[in-house]
């Protein structure tokens, strides 16, 4: 099972029509419901979006809130290029797309009111680093909203597969690890010098017809069965179809973390106490 590499124009492309289309709008949706009273706050004037892919979060927020000034960048030329032509499609001229790796953010200091990544750190590869970057950005007293899958997603299919194949469920390793990102988050957040930090989790279903629906949605989206043998997949689909014969539904753990920048100027990294307690809601 492997991940495909979205940085790639071909990889881009298939992003936009799976993930792009099933996904990263549920979870962005479930972002924009909690970050609206920033976003019509008269406080908040400068937005930017990290890994923002094909502009699923950024192209909204640009048309539905002309005044502010939106930054959007990705490490992805293809994906920059997508937005791009989103927003000119929208007419949109609030928006500024750059390429650009979370790992350097070369934009001006202290500037960004907010700071939104949907579904993009657990594709970081040192998120420490950019964490820091990112508070780096972000102005005194700004706030900062990043979503991650949780633990907990697909845990009713991998359950099946679990029960079908046992021990192979190992294949699956290398996806599995990007749904442990939620509980590094909060100590990447805490460690660059963030504070009063909030965490909601929202779990959103994806109902299924039968079991080769459930193949081809995970075939699409991440070609994670394509070095399974044909009747491992019908194993799986045929355990799906005798457990669930009115239809099969799995969740998908989307977990918000937010957090603001101290009113007085810290260098990023600097590491803080965490003094307000952590909040958990649970959907």
């Amino acid at each position: 099972m492997r991940i495909p590499n979205f940085k790639s124009e071909e990889g881009s492309v298939l992003y936009k029509n799976t993930v792009g289309r099933v996904i990263s709008p549920r979870v962005a949706d479930v972002m924009l419901s909690h970050a609206i009273s920033h976003l019509t706050s008269s406080t908040i004037r400068r937005v930017l979006d990290l890994g923002c892919g094909p502009g699923t979060l950024c192209v909204p927020i640009a048309a539905q809130y002309p005044r502010l000034l939106v930054t959007a960048v990705d490490s992805s030329d293809s994906m920059v290029v997508l937005g791009k032509e989103e927003a000119v499609r929208r007419g949109l001229n609030n928006i500024e797309f750059r390429v650009m790796n979370a790992g350097h953010i070369d934009l001006e200091p202290e500037s960004f009111d907010l700071v939104l990544c949907n579904l993009a750190f657990p594709f970081f590869p040192r998120p420490f680093d950019s964490m820091c970057e990112v508070f780096g950005v972000v102005r005194p007293g700004g706030t900062v909203m990043f979503t991650v899958p949780g633990r907990h997603t697909w845990e009713e299919f991998f359950e099946v597969v679990r029960n079908v194949l046992g021990d192979v469920i190992t294949m699956a390793k290398p996806f599995l690890s990007k749904f442990t990102q939620a509980e590094v988050l909060p100590d990447a957040m805490t460690a660059a010098g963030f504070e009063k930090l909030e965490e909601v989790r929202t779990r959103l279903p994806f109902h299924f017809a039968n079991g080769k629906a459930v193949l081809d949605f995970f075939g699409e989206l991440f070609h994670l069965l394509d070095y399974a043998p044909g009747e491992v997949r019908s194993e799986l689909t045929e355990a799906i179809d005798r457990g669930y014969p009115e239809g099969f539904t799995m969740r998908y753990e989307a977990v918000l973390l937010s957090a603001r920048r101290p009113g007085l100027r810290q260098s990023p990294g600097e590491v803080r106490s965490l003094n307000d307690s952590e909040h958990v809601q649970a959907n």
